[in-house]
């Protein structure tokens, strides 16, 4: 499922910006065993996976969020238990880091209330 290069949202009505269009660049992280996930690079993040990984954020800044595009392909796993997502890792609402799809991209949001990243899949 190939991913478009940029996302558009339009007008924001009674706001001063009527008529202006906002693009936010996907960006491609560079495969690698403890990745950076940096809001920095942009709001909407890919990565295809390699083996197994240990993802880190030591550049997310409160209220940032960054939604990942996960290629897994081969039931590769992503542990987020790295300090620098605040605590012992990566909080979940859902309870439990999502499964990556096999086939395709498993959507992860992530977002930084605080001192602790939070993440839905």
């Amino acid at each position: 499922m190939p991913i478009s290069r940029y996302v558009t949202t339009e007008t924001i009505e009674g706001s001063g910006f009527s008529g202006k269009t906002f693009t936010d660049k996907v960006y491609t992280i560079t495969d690698a065993a403890a990745f950076e996930v940096n809001p920095a690079n942009g709001g909407i993040q890919t990565i295809t996976l390699g083996a197994n990984r240990t993802p880190k954020s030591t550049n997310f800044l409160d209220g940032q969020s960054v939604t990942l595009m996960v290629d897994d392909g081969t039931a590769r796993t992503l542990t987020w238990t790295d300090a620098t997502w605040g605590g012992s890792g990566v909080v979940w609402l859902d309870g439990s880091a999502p499964t990556l799809k096999t086939t395709g991209y498993t959507a992860i949001v992530l977002f930084k209330a605080g001192s602790q990243v939070y993440g839905r899949g």
